[in-house]
């Protein structure tokens, strides 16, 4: 079966075609896949995903995280793009600060092993949706020597940097 990393669509429990579970209950369904947080068709779940799977998200965040990443090599590699952006609202945006203040405490363990960590995609949202309510907690983590675990200070920390630059807030 093709697999392009077990934090596909094709495992996740938003999928439609999965009623509810994770894993690989729909492999051989007929049922089309289908987001149920997003409303999006997927065309090929085994090689699409989000920063809400089972593996980022283990307590089930139904509320979209970041955009939907398709994988353009087709195989077990790094090479994941945006295909779809994140939908926004009031709501979205509450989330994705409430995440952003969490960060000090949960980034490190909301860590898979590829593609960024679910901390990455919230501060690139907030910097996409150009959110001016996420530049204090912003700022402290591009100017913090506080430590994440392994290179997540420097991945997020520059993922800081290029959200302020977004928002126009590059001064201190």
């Amino acid at each position: 079966m093709p697999n392009g990393g077990s934090d596909c669509c094709g495992t996740c429990w938003f999928n439609k075609s999965n009623h509810g579970e994770r894993g690989y209950p729909s492999a051989d369904s007929p049922e089309p896949a289908q987001c149920t947080i997003r409303d999006v068709p997927i065309e090929d779940p085994f090689y699409t995903y989000c920063a809400n799977h089972p593996h980022r998200r283990p307590d089930r965040d139904p509320i979209p995280i970041g955009p939907i990443m398709v994988n353009i090599s087709g195989g077990h590699t790094n090479d994941r793009v945006a295909w779809r952006p994140s939908p926004d609202s009031e709501e979205i945006r509450r989330h994705l600060l409430d995440l952003l203040n969490d960060i000090f405490t949960h980034s490190a363990q909301d860590r898979y092993p590829i593609g960024r960590p679910v901390a990455s995609a919230v501060i690139r949202q907030l910097g996409d949706f150009r959110e001016p309510r996420a530049v204090e907690a912003l700022q402290r983590l591009r100017d913090s020597d506080y430590v994440l675990g392994d290179d997540a200070q420097t991945v997020l920390g520059n993922d800081a940097r290029i959200a302020l630059e977004k928002i126009g807030k590059t001064d201190s």
